[in-house]
C-alpha cells in the first residue's frame, strides 16, 4: 500500500470514531456503550439513525471478536464523537514489584450533553424506553483506537479498556453549552470482587499456579479467556476452601507463586509466574531525550529504599517458620524485616525459597525511575511511537527509559523497567501516557564496575576498591 498522510480520508472501515490533531494525526479513538434494547425498529430515516451507523436489528460485535448471527438485544452506540475527555487508569499505581496486586482499572469519561440525551432521568430520549433511561450500571463499555502506519497506510487496533458501567451521571445547569454527563466504569475485575461463595470442603491439595487459577476460574462459571504462561508456576499449593471472593483467592495464589495477575485490556485473565521477574529480555520500546522516542515530558526519580527487604521470615500455613537473612545488606543499610505467617504453599522447603527469593530481589536499593509520562504524538513518525508502546505487555516486557530534567542534564537516569501500571489521559489537546515502573531487576545490586587507573567515579570512595559489601 501507498503512503498515508492526515489529509487523507481514514482508510480503515470501521465506522465512527474520534481524531484530533493533537494526537499526531494517525490516531482514531473509539468509545462504545452498548445499550439493551431502546426505541423500537424503524424502516427508513429516522432522528436518531445518527446514534449508530444506521437503523440495525443487530449491534455489530466488538473489535476483532467473530461475528454474532441473527438480532441480539443489544445496541452498541458510538459516542467517541460527544466525548470531551477520556481518563483510563491500570494496574497499580504503587512501586511494590513483586509484592504488586493490579487494582480494578477505571474509565472515566466526560460527554458534551448539551440536548440531554445522555440524562439519565430523561424519560423519552434515544436511549429511554417506555419512560425508562438504558443509561444503567452494567452496560458493556469499551475503547480501543486504530493506528495508521504512514509508511503504507495499514491500521492497527489496539484495545484500552473493556469493562461495565459503574454511573452515568449529569449535572444540570442553566446553559445547555455547558452541560455534561459523566461516565464511570470498571473492568472485569469488579465482577470478580463480588464472586464470594460460602465455604467448600478441602480439594486441590498439591495444586499447580496454573491449576489453581483453573481451578477458581471453573468454581465461579467465568466464561472469559485465561492467558496462561508456558510454565505451571514454580510452586504447589495446600488444598482450598475456596472461600474468599474470586479476585482475593486469585491474588493469594499469585503472592505464593511471587508472580502477577490482571485483566488486559480486552477483558482476558492474564497471570505471570515468578520467573519472569529474572528474565532478562531486549527492551521492547526505548524512550530517551538522546535515544528512541524523544517524547517524554516527565519522570520521577526514587531510590526505592522504603522496599528494602534484608530480614524474611516466611511459614506456610501449618508449617514452621523458615527465614532468609542478607547479612551484608543488613551491614549497609541497617535491618529491614518483613514477615509472612499465611503462605498456602504446600511444603516448609517452599516457604524457604520464598523467603530467599525476597531477599534475592530486595535486599540492595538502587535509584530507579517510579514513573514516566510521554506524548507519543510529538515522535517523528507518531504511528510507531504509538504501535510500540501501546503494544507494551504489563510486567513481562521490558522497556527503556533514558532521561532528565532539561536543566539538569547531568542527572541523566538510564533505566530498563517493566511496567506494572499505566493510565491514558485524552482531551483535544493532547493525549497523554503515564507508565507506573519496577526496575527490570528490583533490587539487583548494581554497583560501579572497577577500572584502573583514574576515573571519574573516584570521588564516590578515598580510593578504588576491588569489592563491596554484599
Amino acid at each position: 500500500m501507498a503512503a498515508w498522510t492526515p489529509d487523507m480520508a481514514w482508510p480503515s472501515p470501521t465506522p465512527g470514531g474520534a481524531a484530533a490533531p493533537a494526537w499526531g494525526g494517525y490516531t482514531r479513538l473509539w468509545v462504545r456503550a452498548a445499550l439493551a434494547a431502546g426505541q423500537a425498529f424503524h424502516m427508513g430515516a429516522h432522528p436518531n439513525d445518527r446514534l449508530d451507523a444506521g437503523n440495525v436489528m443487530s449491534g455489530p460485535p466488538a473489535v476483532g471478536l467473530a461475528a454474532v448471527a441473527g438480532p441480539i438485544e443489544r445496541l452498541w452506540v458510538d459516542i467517541s464523537c460527544d466525548v470531551l475527555d477520556v481518563s483510563i487508569v491500570a494496574g497499580t499505581i504503587t512501586a511494590q514489584g513483586i509484592f504488586a496486586n493490579s487494582d480494578a482499572a477505571t474509565l472515566e469519561v466526560t460527554i458534551a450533553d448539551p440536548s440531554g440525551i445522555y440524562d439519565p432521568a430523561n424519560p423519552a430520549g434515544p436511549f429511554s424506553y417506555g419512560g425508562v433511561s438504558r443509561l444503567q450500571p452494567g452496560c458493556p463499555i469499551e475503547a480501543w483506537c486504530e493506528v495508521v502506519d504512514g509508511d503504507d497506510g495499514t491500521w492497527t487496533t489496539h484495545w484500552l479498556f473493556t469493562g461495565t458501567a459503574d454511573s452515568w451521571s449529569q449535572d444540570w445547569t442553566p446553559h445547555p453549552s455547558s452541560r455534561r454527563t459523566t461516565l464511570i466504569a470498571t473492568d472485569v475485575t469488579r465482577e470478580w470482587v463480588r464472586m464470594d461463595r460460602p465455604e467448600q470442603p478441602a480439594v486441590g491439595a498439591g495444586d499447580t499456579t496454573r491449576a489453581r487459577v483453573d481451578r477458581i476460574v471453573t468454581f465461579f462459571g467465568w466464561l472469559g479467556a485465561v492467558v496462561h504462561p508456558a510454565s505451571s508456576g514454580a510452586v504447589t499449593l495446600q488444598a482450598t476452601t475456596l472461600a474468599q471472593s474470586g479476585w482475593e483467592l486469585l491474588n493469594r495464589t499469585l503472592d505464593d507463586e511471587l508472580g502477577f495477575v490482571h485483566f488486559t485490556p480486552k477483558g482476558e485473565l492474564r497471570w505471570l509466574d515468578r520467573s519472569i521477574w529474572f528474565t532478562k529480555t531486549d527492551p521492547v520500546v526505548t524512550l530517551g531525550c538522546d535515544v528512541g522516542y524523544d517524547v517524554l515530558t516527565d519522570a520521577t526519580p526514587s531510590a526505592l529504599g522504603w522496599q528494602l527487604r534484608n530480614a524474611v521470615y516466611a511459614a506456610r500455613t501449618g508449617g514452621t517458620s523458615q527465614s532468609a537473612i542478607s547479612q551484608p545488606s543488613i551491614d549497609r543499610y541497617g535491618r529491614y524485616d518483613y514477615t509472612r505467617t499465611d503462605l498456602g504453599l504446600n511444603d516448609d522447603t517452599q516457604a524457604a525459597t520464598w523467603a530467599n527469593v525476597v531477599v534475592q530481589l530486595y535486599a540492595y536499593p538502587q535509584v530507579t525511575l517510579d514513573d514516566v509520562t510521554f506524548q507519543p504524538a510529538i515522535a517523528d513518525q507518531p504511528w510507531n511511537a504509538w504501535k510500540d508502546v501501546l503494544d507494551v505487555d504489563m510486567v513481562s516486557d521490558v522497556v527503556h527509559v533514558r532521561w532528565a530534567p532539561p536543566d539538569l542534564p547531568q542527572h541523566v537516569r538510564d533505566s530498563t523497567s517493566r511496567v506494572v501500571g499505566y493510565s491514558h489521559r485524552i482531551t483535544r489537546s493532547a493525549w497523554e501516557v503515564t507508565w507506573q515502573l519496577v526496575a527490570s531487576n528490583p533490587m539487583a545490586y548494581i554497583g560501579a564496575v572497577f577500572t584502573m587507573g583514574p576515573h571519574a567515579q573516584d570521588r564516590l570512595d578515598s580510593n578504588f576498591v576491588l569489592g563491596f559489601a554484599g
